[in-house]
């Protein structure tokens, strides 16, 4: 796990969630651009990555995966985007089955099918904070990209009230951003994570779902270590 020092170490801890929330939902949630993606082949993205997941984890996957795309962007953008537009239309449009339908309802529902009781509950979830989810109503509440949108907002908003000494209201953020990791993308991204490994492309998108489940689970871990420094 990342190790913060009190304060400015803390403020950096929100950056850099804020950060990674809001790329991982522009990836999901987004069809390939040559914006989005010189952003996840940024340094930026690298450090990032590197700030977050520490040295017990194996990140030389993830690294190759990005220094292979950008080179291949460099190489050829036009035919590099084309690849990754036609592995984002198989995995989350279609037209054929997708083999690894990213809402939450489809893994926690034995019918497999969205707008379940888990729907509902996200859908609560985000009007507790007033938030309307970017794609909002062209998917339903518990689309992976939505999700991961509403906790981009939630960590903007935590680092936003950290910064102006609102502790009250940061220990509220990170209560609810714990809550919805646990009750929802925790519950789920495991077996999104597996089920897209089963895709016939590999490109970028099902080793990025690996990558976003470690994110999650150390985000998990990270939020409890900062509400425990701050004695929330």
């Amino acid at each position: 796990m990342m190790k913060t020092a009190p304060n400015d170490g803390i403020a950096i801890v929100f950056a850099n969630r804020h950060y990674l929330y809001g790329l991982l939902q522009h990836i999901f949630g987004n069809e390939p651009s040559s914006p989005l993606f010189d952003a996840v082949t940024s340094d930026h993205t690298r450090d990032a990555l590197g700030l977050w997941l520490d040295e017990e984890s194996d990140l030389s996957d993830y690294l190759s995966l990005l220094a292979e795309v950008k080179a291949a962007l460099a190489k050829d953008r036009e035919t590099t985007l084309e690849r990754l537009k036609g592995e984002y239309t198989a995995l989350f449009i279609g037209p054929d089955k997708l083999p690894a339908p990213p809402w939450e309802s489809v893994y926690r529902s034995e019918e497999r099918i969205i707008f379940q009781e888990s729907t509902l509950k996200v859908r609560r979830a985000y009007l507790e904070y007033e938030f309307l989810p970017a794609n909002y109503p062209h998917e339903a509440d518990d689309h992976l990209a939505m999700e991961l949108d509403f906790m981009a907002h939630l960590s903007k908003m935590t680092l936003e009230r950290f910064e102006e000494e609102e502790y009250a209201e940061v220990s509220r953020l990170l209560s609810s951003q714990k809550e919805f990791l646990e009750e929802h993308l925790l519950a789920w991204i495991t077996d999104f994570s597996r089920e897209i490994q089963n895709a016939k492309t590999h490109y970028f998108y099902p080793r990025l779902a690996v990558l976003t489940e470690q994110i999650l689970q150390v985000d998990k871990a990270v939020i409890q270590e900062v509400m425990a420094s701050l004695g929330i």
